[in-house]
């Protein structure tokens, strides 16, 4: 009987304290809520949320844009350094070999001018020749500047002492979240101006290939043909490697080939005096422009495939 009593004493004795510490915890959720009200804290905890989240993305799209312009930026050092390749061997093998073979004969004349004389002012001039900028020259990205947690750190240090405080500092955080997205904005429009000169750049370089291969098929073909032309001479004269055969009297298909080479010469050396990127790393549109008028004319008279 007793044993029975002590037990319903203490259900109720525990069920009167289970009463009391929800009554309490009710109590301290609301006291919490007025006291969080009161002092500003609730500023503070969203101010280090839009923080959080906006330090996280900034962290995701700066990886993901070091990544892409480190990409972009090997592109254009590998195009860049084939431009200027080409630019050297047009003048240094191209040029001198097509000067090699005309040697081979005599009477060459272009618009009634020796060709030896015009070649070497309209072609072999090189005083305005224009390399490609190097890539550290374009590339103008400094990484240790694209931080912005410094200033961030700033804002959390500013204290969240006074409701006052607190609504500052909200507001700080959200002005910080702006320049966060200002910051990859300008991101996205140096990836847009990476993206242009990759493209550019690889369209010249591809005009360049398709000249050079024109200009050394065409080449070919013609040191070819003069070379035949010695040969059927050979037992007219003592030496076949001193002839030279008169330009006029080879047949019309060499005199062609001869024209074309020298019209092509002269688009490549076009081609090779275009800077195609300023000082400042960006595209130069007329050279683009120009670049694109020459190749078009260059197909349109059969100079090139």
């Amino acid at each position: 009987m007793f044993s029975w009593g002590a037990k319903l004493i203490k259900k109720a004795v525990k069920a009167v304290a289970n009463v009391v510490t929800s009554a309490v915890k009710s109590v301290k959720k609301t006291c919490s809520k007025v006291w969080n009200a009161f002092t500003g804290k609730h500023y503070t905890d969203e101010a280090e949320s839009i923080l959080d989240e906006a330090k996280l993305f900034y962290e995701q799209e700066e990886v993901q844009y070091k990544a892409e312009v480190q990409k972009m930026s090997a592109m254009v050092e590998c195009k860049i350094s084939h431009i200027n390749a080409c630019k050297e061997d047009i003048y240094d093998t191209h040029f001198q070999r097509f000067i090699s073979v005309a040697s081979r004969l005599h009477n060459v004349t272009v618009k009634g001018i020796p060709f030896e004389e015009l070649f070497d002012e309209s072609v072999l001039e090189v005083k305005n020749l224009q390399g490609v900028r190097t890539r550290s020259d374009i590339i103008k990205i400094d990484f240790d500047n694209m931080s912005i947690w410094q200033t961030a750190a700033m804002i959390l240090t500013l204290g969240f002492g006074t409701r006052k405080k607190a609504k500052e500092s909200l507001e700080n955080a959200k002005q910080e979240r702006k320049r966060v997205d200002e910051e990859i904005a300008k991101m996205n429009s140096q990836r847009s101006k990476l993206k242009v000169i990759v493209a550019s750049i690889d369209q010249v370089v591809e005009y360049f290939d398709t000249l050079i291969s024109s200009y050394v098929l065409l080449l070919d073909r013609f040191e070819y043909g003069i070379q035949t032309q010695r040969i059927k001479q050979m037992s007219k004269a003592e030496n076949v490697f001193c002839l030279k055969l008169d330009f006029k009297k080879i047949p019309i298909v060499h005199i062609e080939e001869f024209q074309a080479l020298f019209n092509l010469s002269i688009v490549l050396k076009q081609m090779a005096t275009l800077g195609y990127l300023s000082e400042k790393g960006e595209i130069v549109k007329e050279d683009m422009d120009r670049s694109e008028e020459i190749i078009k004319i260059a197909k349109t008279a059969a100079l090139c495939a």
